[in-house]
């Protein structure tokens, strides 16, 4: 049964696809972290509701500091700190342009205990269109946002339940001496 309810708990995590920005001027914008250089690991950067916000979660022993556009401090993390925010070089104040391209590469300078390193990252653009025909036919139009967190909440209930059962000891039982 705990098998099932895994498999179960799988397939709705897998199930709900993401778009970045599915309504306003900013529909289809993407941007996305390509690769930090040197490679850095336990440095978790990834960008936040398509290409508004840009988050930095230190899990190395190493401080960190991402430096702005202008090369002042855009965020200082102690290991263990997480830091997100809105930084231009990620974003698109322009109007969408005619049809899908890559609009530009993007590249972040840091260091991490003195030693630099780059987040380096592109910025792209799907018309909506082409997003909304690409998930009518693998079947996920339709899918209002609440009913996939609903989904997602109700599976992670199931999963949380089976898990805890075999925990819970039945009536009766107890600890031998």
């Amino acid at each position: 049964m705990l098998r099932v309810l895994a498999a179960v708990l799988l397939a709705l995590l897998a199930a709900g696809a993401a778009h970045a920005h599915t309504t306003g001027i900013h529909t289809g914008f993407v941007s996305t972290v390509s690769g930090i250089d040197p490679p850095l690991p336990g440095l978790l950067v990834r960008v936040i509701a398509g290409h508004e916000r840009l988050s930095v979660q230190n899990w190395t022993e190493k401080t960190i500091v991402v430096y702005d556009e202008h090369g002042g401090v855009a965020a200082r993390l102690a290991p263990g700190e997480g830091h997100a925010w809105a930084d231009p070089r990620i974003d698109w104040e322009g109007p969408p342009p005619e049809g899908e391209t890559r609009l530009r590469d993007w590249r972040m300078e840091g260091e991490a205990d003195g030693e630099r390193f780059a987040i380096a990252g592109f910025l792209g653009y799907r018309p909506p269109e082409a997003a909304a025909e690409e998930d009518e036919a693998v079947g996920g139009a339709g899918w209002p946002g609440w009913a996939t967190a609903a989904v997602l909440v109700g599976g992670g209930v199931l999963a949380a339940v089976a898990l805890a059962l075999p925990l819970v000891r039945r009536k009766g039982e107890g600890v031998r001496p």
